[in-house]
């Protein structure tokens, strides 16, 4: 897939998870922490994102993966909590596309947990 291509699956993705959210009473008044899911192969990439991430005081986590003995990589989630819109998560989604191409490591998608 190429990049261009694999930007517009996003944000397909994000309109159909928009719609559910607004279905489910979510709206640019809500709050809400949107987490967004990184997939690294390699030490330095993850590094790189994450000191990047820190840099814009983004909070995140890591996890290694490993399939019984052997690491395969790393995932990274980052959170943001905010009032969003439909325009700021596709906005976000993009520079989180390009930091992901700059670092070298892809970004998986994003999704929330709906609040009570």
């Amino acid at each position: 897939m190429n990049n261009k291509s694999e930007l517009n699956a996003h944000f397909e993705r994000n309109e159909k998870m928009w719609q559910i959210w607004e279905e489910s009473g979510i709206d640019s008044e809500t709050e809400l922490v949107v987490n967004f899911h990184f997939y690294s192969t390699r030490k330095g990439n993850t590094e790189l994102l994450c000191k990047i991430l820190t840099d814009e005081n983004i909070p995140h986590r890591i996890e290694k993966t490993r399939t019984l003995i052997f690491l395969k990589g790393w995932n990274i989630e980052a959170d943001i909590k905010k009032k969003w819109t439909l325009a700021e998560l596709q906005g976000k989604t993009g520079n989180m596309f390009l930091l992901a191409e700059q670092t070298g490591v892809s970004l998986e998608g994003c999704g929330a947990f709906m609040p009570n």
